[in-house]
């Protein structure tokens, strides 16, 4: 009995570790692996053990996707590292709970491996169970998007992998991962080596699928309007004083990148969120200087900056200023960072390094941008990895997206290409180009269809030329963006009822 415990352990230890590499890493081959570990170690498993494995693995999960806040906490906040070690305590707890709860729920509702159909049916429940607790935990990642470990990300590193998330958006990805890892596990425990043809079967298919997709998209998408985007990358530490001692420094890099985007003539300058870290007023000396070189080349800046709102409140905002100096529209950040940005009742702990201020959300200045070109749909920072956003916009007529980001905070972490890739998906979810500007991080653009376009980062600042094109597509993802899972959620309803069922004849018959 020890020794099988002991072995059950072992097993949650190496699942969480490849779970780490596949979701946070973002690796596509080891995602359809990486919970086999996993499953196979629940095959004989109780309830009470299928709660203590769900315990190691989202405590394992949790030590190599959160050490980065113990030293990141202290730097943000400015306070010791004793701050940035209880954040992490209470990650590595709320993830340890919700991993126990789903392998609880599936203990509960799978059946005994006696037949072929068994196991198929295990593993439709295993991903219906995983689509509905991310669903659950997406309401908690608008504003915690470090819990925004959706199982189906692994798959963003693949093109053809990624296109049915125009369909049913990320939980396509999480259902087939996890059905064909269980499939995996089970037919290995149980030696039935020629039945693992099925999952590799399932995996060609899908990816089969995703290539249709891919072509069909392709094939009908119709338009020829195209748009030039300057990048506008600072590389500006976030943590960095504007004061006299660098504040003319600082300055001159921006007039500089400016200047070097004017040359190339764009359509459209973008810069990155906060890019200019003090509020927007009209006569601005700053932007009035940057609107004068750019004059030459006619060009509208997407100018990350923040709106005074009140007192030390802001919002965090991107400005959309033609040519002529005039202000076409302005966005708001939508999804505030919970405890950072936005309080949870009275408690909250401001920017430390912009002097604490707070970020309010204005709910009037939620739309599209609508520049010289077609509306633009904004993303600001963690916005990209709430789904919603993306499809917000595009149902509100974006004809293309843009990411104004700062992933200076943790910029030497597995977080920079992971937020790169999670734009990927928004991309194809909306089927909407996408350019990119994060500080300290990518500066690209992605296309409709999930290819890569740019991906391009340096230590120091540059400029990069993307060339999009708008559409009007509205995807299904974005008309329904929880088909799938009202679907899975009517499959464990039936699941649970057939069970009472069963159990209900057994008393009657005994």
């Amino acid at each position: 009995m020890v020794k099988t415990s002991l072995h059950r352990n072992v097993a949650a230890v190496i699942a969480a570790l490849l779970s780490f590499i596949a979701i946070a890493e973002i690796n596509f081959f080891i995602g359809l692996i990486a919970f086999v570990p996993l499953f196979a170690s629940l095959m004989t498993a109780s309830l009470k053990q299928s709660i203590k494995t769900g315990l190691i693995f989202g405590a394992t999960f949790s030590c190599f996707a959160y050490s980065w806040m113990i030293s990141g906490a202290e730097r943000f906040t400015g306070h010791n590292f004793l701050y940035g070690t209880g954040v992490f305590l209470i990650s590595t707890l709320f993830v340890s709970i919700y991993w126990s709860a789903i392998l609880f729920c599936f203990s509960l509702l799978k059946k005994s491996l006696h037949s072929v159909g068994a196991v198929m049916y295990n593993s439709l429940v295993a991903a219906a169970l995983f689509c509905l607790f991310e669903f659950l935990l997406s309401f908690v990642a608008q504003g915690f998007p470090w819990f925004s470990f959706f199982t189906g990300n692994a798959f963003a590193e693949n093109l053809f992998a990624i296109q049915p998330a125009s369909f049913f958006g990320v939980y396509i990805l999480t259902f087939i991962l996890v059905a064909v890892n269980y499939l995996f596990a089970a037919f290995i425990v149980q030696k039935q080596w020629k039945q693992l043809l099925i999952p590799v079967a399932a995996i060609i298919i899908y990816m089969a699928c995703g290539y249709l997709i891919y072509s069909n998209f392709n094939a009908n998408l119709t338009g020829n309007k195209r748009i030039k985007i300057a990048v506008l990358n600072e590389n500006i530490p976030p943590d960095i004083k504007w004061d006299d001692a660098n504040g003319n420094m600082l300055v001159q890099r921006l007039l500089d990148l400016n200047k070097n985007a004017t040359l190339q003539k764009p359509d459209i300058i973008l810069w990155s969120e906060s890019a200019i870290p003090w509020t927007y007023k009209k006569d601005d000396d700053l932007v009035n200087e940057i609107l004068k070189e750019s004059a030459a080349a006619n060009a509208t800046h997407i100018l990350g900056m923040n709106t005074e709102v009140e007192g030390n409140t802001v919002n965090n905002s991107a400005y959309c200023i033609l040519p002529d100096g005039n202000v076409a529209g302005r966005y708001d950040k939508q999804f505030l960072l919970s405890l950072i940005e936005k309080p949870i009742g009275s408690l909250n702990i401001p920017f430390f390094s912009s002097k604490g201020f707070f970020v309010s959300k204005d709910a009037a200045h939620g739309q599209p941008l609508q520049t010289p070109y077609g509306k633009a749909g904004i993303m600001i920072c963690n916005e990209t990895t709430c789904a919603q956003s993306a499809a917000k916009a595009s149902g509100s007529g974006a004809e293309f997206l843009c990411n104004m980001s700062n992933d200076g905070w943790f910029s030497n972490t597995f977080i920079v290409r992971n937020h790169f890739y999670t734009v990927r998906l928004r991309a194809v979810e909306a089927r909407k180009d996408v350019v990119i500007n994060c500080n300290n991080g990518y500066a690209g653009s992605i296309s409709a269809n999930g290819d890569i376009i740019n991906q391009q980062r340096d230590i120091e600042p540059f400029v990069t030329m993307e060339t999009i094109h708008p559409n009007n597509y509205t995807s299904m993802a974005t008309r329904s963006p929880f088909l799938l899972v009202y679907v899975c959620a009517g499959f464990i309803l039936f699941v649970i009822a057939e069970k009472k069922f069963r159990k209900k004849n057994r008393y009657r018959n005994n």
